[in-house]
């Protein structure tokens, strides 16, 4: 099963300097048990940070800081291969 990310935008904000922050809430579905998975983001801009927040069988790990394109999550043996990652972008 390929891998699938259904996002949900939110009206950017102003940050304390005026910037504006996007925020994101991705729904993820299709990761691969016990391996490490490349989830395109679809974001304008790289990720500020990443909030992870695994199905119920959990053991979700982010394994390299997103990027421009993707966000790296490693999935344990047993893992849940869907959820849900929260984004400022």
């Amino acid at each position: 099963m390929a891998i699938a990310v259904t996002p949900t935008y939110y009206d950017p904000d102003p940050d304390i300097r005026g910037t504006f922050v996007g925020f994101a809430k991705l729904a993820i579905t299709g990761l691969t048990a016990a391996s490490g998975n490349t989830v395109p983001h679809g974001l304008p801009r790289p990720p500020r940070a990443v909030l992870l927040v695994p199905g119920a069988a959990g053991l979700w790990g982010e394994t390299q800081a997103a990027d421009g394109t993707n966000i790296y999550i490693t999935v344990g043996s047993g893992g849940a291969t869907a959820g849900t990652a929260y984004a400022l972008y």
